[in-house]
């Protein structure tokens, strides 16, 4: 078989549900690269984004594979039934749950109350002072990709931003941030309505994760209307 083939084969093993959010979308855009590609017994590989150096582990691949991606990748996905495989290959990493919620029904979705919210057009980000500098650097990337921003606007200046992180057919992953400056004035929120409401137009439910130690993501994401429905654990480099 092919390995376009394996991969077409791969990506229809694995459901459209939270879980499989980020692989499917990865691989559904054309920016991820699949290695160590098995179909039977069960799916198994490892799914590797270069620009955004986001890497996810479907099944129990080889551990020499997990160890040559993990020297490429800043933070890696894996599924809770498959931790104890992959944890001894990262020997210097740390492992954290994330909780995975889906909106408890996307009817009801708000329109935005601010006129302020908007997509960005492309290249904007390019040309907004005072971003920290990963933040400027995860939007320029998806806005390089095409990726739709949802960005509120505070004078001449946008503060919070929401994002596509991985599309699916039929699911989109919440990607939120705010200026330190700008919290808990409900621009976030405004935010996420906005680009919601614009991803319902194309079919598409919103995926929230939320990492155990992030509370606030957590509280956000009940006070928009997400249940929890599942869970993955994100490993990341121990920074000591």
């Amino acid at each position: 078989m092919e390995i376009v083939e394996a991969v077409d084969t791969f990506i229809a093993t694995l459901p459209d549900i939270p879980r499989w959010v980020e692989v499917r979308g990865m691989l559904l855009s054309g920016r991820a690269d699949a290695y160590g590609i098995e179909l039977d017994p069960v799916p198994t590989g490892i799914i590797f984004q270069p620009d955004t150096e986001l890497a996810a582990i479907v099944g129990r691949p080889r551990v020499d594979l997990i160890r040559d991606i993990a020297e490429q990748a800043d933070e890696i996905l894996v599924a809770p039934e498959d931790v104890d495989w992959v944890t001894p290959a990262l020997p210097n990493w740390i492992a954290e749950s994330a909780t995975l919620h889906l909106l408890k029904d996307p009817r009801l979705l708000p329109e935005p109350v601010s006129a302020s919210v908007r997509l960005l057009n492309p290249n904007e980000i390019q040309t907004v002072s005072d971003l920290p500098p990963m933040l400027r650097e995860e939007l320029e990337i998806e806005s390089r990709a095409g990726t739709p921003i949802a960005a509120m606007w505070d004078a001449e200046c946008p503060v919070a931003f929401c994002y596509a992180g991985a599309v699916t057919e039929t699911l989109w992953d919440v990607a939120i941030d705010t200026l330190s400056s700008h919290r808990r004035k409900g621009y976030a929120s405004q935010c996420f309505y906005y680009l919601a409401r614009h991803m319902a137009q194309k079919g598409k439910h919103p995926v929230w994760g939320a990492v155990k130690s992030n509370l606030a993501s957590a509280q956000l994401a009940t006070k928009l209307g997400f249940v929890a429905v599942d869970s993955l654990f994100v490993y990341s480099r121990d920074a000591a």
